[in-house]
């Protein structure tokens, strides 16, 4: 059920977003810091970073 609520947070302000960007209204960014090591708690250390390289070579 967490997750639903979440999605539907995430939903609801990308929604108020695009409301706001059609009326011209300057919209401030949402900033939410992520630990990815405790986010992937399955993946270690080293291998999140080698994630991380890959990633941003393709980017």
């Amino acid at each position: 059920m967490a997750a639903t609520e979440e999605l539907t947070g995430i939903l609801s302000r990308r929604q108020e977003i695009n409301d706001k960007l059609e009326e011209g209204v300057e919209i401030k960014p949402k900033y939410k810091f992520q630990n990815v090591y405790t986010e992937f708690h399955e993946f270690s250390r080293k291998e999140i970073k080698q994630y991380e390289v890959t990633f941003n070579k393709k980017v």
